[in-house]
């Protein structure tokens, strides 16, 4: 098990700096010169304003070496400086980053908390009503475009009922400091619509894939047999159905974590919510390429670990799997 598991660390750490490399590639080589696109193209720029950032940069080392100062600054937390904002992009990003994995884990907790409640109800009700309604909410929610509900969500409850703010993740003029209750209620009531929006659309996949997991599991011969022996069917439920039903989960949350930071990039767009996907789109529109690298690397290195967590847990709960 001890090797299976470095064998799993080793691949991950080589897949992220593939990334970085990627990354590299992306936006220091293929979009052209990026001092010319840090520096403001209007009529009274001067020349010095673009050697400045070459300078700054680093351009006028060989590509070889600015490839071993990127691994090397990345490491350190060194991501160069936003274009847009003109600071050092980990400070920009650092409250962006706590902001969206507050929404994300929130909403993580509730879509699997629930998928797995719901999957578990439905498998339980094959073929009778409670079963169709779980599996018709799900397929509806499964097809429908996360941005889209979010729209509706704003229009309902926002613009026609007024139940809850526009946007944004806290109120005009509220501070962190002092952290006080009103502040910690004034943050969750501006999350309720983005929570929602995110767990609704999530939450059909892992509902989905518990049941028929769990519909499997519960025609196999040593289910009939625990039954025999005249366990109920809380005991056959928990001693055996469900830890052998929860393997394909384990794989699923692991994908679905992808699915969920593409959907937040889109919910925080809709609600302004300034987390790492509204930033996101203000560095597309700005060419902002420091902040997108940094972006891009953070979103592949998470569902790297999260797939990583994935494979540990699976070889803790089933010693059996091994590396192919």
């Amino acid at each position: 098990m001890r090797n299976t598991l470095l064998k799993r660390v080793f691949n991950a750490f080589i897949t992220i700096m593939l990334i970085m490399a990627l990354n590299f590639a992306l936006f220091r080589v293929m979009p052209g010169d990026p001092a010319l696109l840090m520096t403001n193209r209007t009529p009274h720029t001067s020349d010095a304003a673009y050697w400045r950032n070459v300078e700054i940069m680093h351009l006028n080392d060989s590509l070889g070496q600015q490839f071993i100062d990127y691994y090397s600054s990345t490491f350190v937390g060194n991501w160069g400086v936003s274009y847009e904002w003109e600071m050092p992009v980990f400070s920009v990003m650092g409250d962006a980053v706590f902001w969206t994995i507050l929404l994300v884990g929130t909403s993580s907790i509730l879509t699997f908390m629930s998928g797995i409640a719901l999957g578990k109800l439905a498998a339980r009700r094959r073929g009778k009503a409670t079963d169709i309604s779980i599996t018709g909410f799900g397929l509806f929610f499964y097809g429908m475009p996360i941005f889209w509900f979010a729209i509706v969500l704003v229009v309902v409850f926002v613009g026609s009922l007024h139940w809850f703010p526009a946007g944004g993740y806290m109120s005009i003029g509220r501070s962190l400091h002092p952290f006080t209750l009103a502040t910690l209620s004034d943050i969750l009531w501006h999350m309720v619509l983005p929570v929602t929006a995110l767990t609704i659309g999530s939450i059909a996949g892992i509902s989905l894939i518990m049941r028929n997991s769990l519909i499997d599991v519960l025609t196999e011969d040593y289910i009939v047999t625990a039954y025999a022996k005249g366990l109920s069917e809380k005991q056959v439920m928990k001693r055996h159905a469900g830890p052998n039903a929860r393997l394909p989960i384990v794989t699923t949350i692991a994908m679905d974590t992808a699915f969920i930071l593409g959907g937040v990039f889109q919910i925080e767009v809709v609600f302004s919510y300034q987390g790492i996907g509204w930033y996101t789109m203000e560095a597309i529109w700005k060419e902002d390429f420091p902040m997108l690298q940094f972006i891009f690397f953070i979103g592949g290195a998470a569902v790297v670990i999260a797939n990583l967590i994935a494979d540990i847990v699976l070889v803790y709960l089933d010693p059996r799997v091994s590396i192919t």
